[in-house]
């Protein structure tokens, strides 16, 4: 039976603590807060700890000698520390003190149940039996792995975790693979990550899209050609097939193949053979073929616009991406990786995420899922965190902040579609929102700051509204003597 541990806090938010409390006190062991970090070491002398969790996201002024007191006392296996986003003097000395149990803020609960499961490991209790963990799992709960050419693959979510959990075991197996997901949702990372861990990773990986190409080029881009083959073939050239002979192939936006190129890459997995433009003798092909779409293939095939028996061809096993919005507490995680390659490119410090920041960036629906929100990162890293580098989510989010609260839509029946649903809003949003805003100015007679407070939007984003809309003062002007204006003068 596990006794009750003791686990030490430090911190100064009030969200942390009640969060930390709920999940030891769930799980039997108690929690002892403190405000400081020599707070903490004085109360060491009375009782010991089994761990402290030391929250410094906030970024508290630096005491490198207490921390440093702290990991001798308690040892370094026992601390785990929330260090803040970007560039800071609490992170160097982690490094130095050599921490490697480290928290990203904000602080999940998922991180959270991590600490609780570490107060359960063998160096806590009596040994038990092993249960093998998934490779590269950090002391955060963070999955990372470096995949050359400045990309990685991260996973922090439950649903990536069980992706790359997948693509361990169908890397071991050369079988036809579908990636499946929204534009940007980093489906060529995955068959990167699939082609990585295959047999087949010291042979070529490369990648056609499908949908960039018309169908003669696509071709002859996958197939290759002879000197001759047509007017400018001037020498031969070899095909993406050709160049990944015993590697991987990725086909990306196959969903866009035309109906003659389906055809024939129908015919080249089938036989495993392939021609050249121009050629007199088929070639062999001895490639994994992985697959990626966009779009919606079981709608596609119904619509005749991509055939079954290829679909099935290249569908032996499928892996669904989610988009950025159903993997939220990923953001945080992606964010700092994002801010710290983006600095060394710019050759610049890594730039001070605030929580402000990172709330509304967790906020946001990210339609276009990672490309969106390394665009967004760019401009942090630019502008050095300046609040404008995100005005336009925070304007995107007030938007639909405004619609929801006022104008709530309900599908009137259960067959109603999310998309039909998004569509009747979006075709009355705008006018909802300007009449909520004139609305609201008008009630605090045009007293911006008082209206935005009652909006629960930002100052800057009802001024920007203000602009976009071209909303005017409708309430009449008053005279000195309190008689308004026109009334007076008809009066007169």
């Amino acid at each position: 039976m596990l006794r009750t541990k003791t686990v030490a806090l430090v911190t100064h938010s009030e969200l942390l603590r009640h969060t930390a409390q709920a999940a030891l006190h769930s799980e039997g062991h108690d929690a002892k807060v403190f405000h400081t970090l020599p707070e903490c070491l004085e109360s060491w002398k009375q009782s010991r700890f089994d761990a402290v969790i030391l929250d410094v996201s906030s970024r508290p002024p630096r005491d490198e000698a207490s921390l440093a007191e702290l990991v001798r006392l308690v040892g370094r296996e026992q601390v785990w520390i929330a260090l803040p986003l970007g560039l800071s003097p609490w992170t160097a000395d982690a490094d130095s003190l050599g921490l490697k149990n480290r928290l990203t803020a904000p602080l999940q609960r998922t991180a959270l149940e991590l600490v609780l499961s570490d107060l359960s490991s063998p160096r806590h209790e009596s040994p038990a039996p092993a249960i093998s963990e998934p490779r590269r799992h950090s002391a955060s709960g963070l999955i990372l792995e470096e995949l050359g050419n400045n990309r990685y693959f991260l996973a922090a979510s439950q649903k990536m975790m069980q992706i790359y959990e997948t693509v361990l075991l169908l890397a071991a197996v050369d079988a036809p693979v579908l990636i499946l997901g929204e534009s940007g949702s980093g489906k060529d990372v995955v068959a990167n990550l699939l082609h990585r861990h295959s047999k087949r990773a010291g042979h070529t990986f490369t990648s056609v899209n499908c949908a960039a190409l018309p169908p003669d080029l696509l071709e002859s881009e996958l197939f290759g050609y002879e000197a001759g083959a047509f007017t400018g073939a001037v020498r031969a050239k070899s095909g993406k097939f050709e160049q990944a002979d015993k590697g991987t192939i990725l086909l990306d936006e196959i969903g866009e193949m035309s109906a003659p190129m389906q055809a024939k890459l129908l015919h080249v997995l089938q036989d495993g053979q392939y021609s050249r433009l121009g050629a007199r003798a088929p070639s062999m092909a001895d490639v994994r073929v992985v697959s990626a779409t966009n779009v919606d293939i079981e709608t596609a095939m119904a619509d005749k616009l991509f055939r079954e028996d290829l679909y099935y061809r290249i569908s032996t096993f499928t892996i669904r991406v989610p988009p950025l919005r159903e993997r939220r507490e990923e953001i945080p995680y992606l964010v700092e990786e994002m801010v710290k390659r983006q600095a060394a490119i710019f050759q610049r410090d890594p730039v001070y995420i605030s929580p402000h920041i990172l709330s509304t960036l967790q906020e946001y629906d990210w339609p276009g899922n990672l490309r969106e929100l390394s665009n967004v990162v760019i401009r942090l890293q630019v502008l050095q965190g300046h609040e404008s580098s995100i005005a336009d989510i925070e304007r995107k989010l007030s938007r639909t902040t405004i619609v929801e609260k006022v104008c709530p839509v309900e599908a009137p029946d259960g067959r109603a579609s999310v998309h039909e649903m998004r569509s009747i809003v979006k075709t009355f949003k705008d006018q909802t929102e300007r009449r909520l805003i004139q609305q609201a100015l008008d009630n605090a007679r045009w007293n911006r700051r008082q209206a935005a407070v009652e909006l629960r939007i930002s100052y800057r984003t009802l001024l920007y509204k203000i602009d976009e809309y071209h909303l005017k003062e409708t309430r009449a002007p008053i005279r000195m003597n309190g008689e308004i204006e026109g009334t007076a003068r008809f009066l007169a």
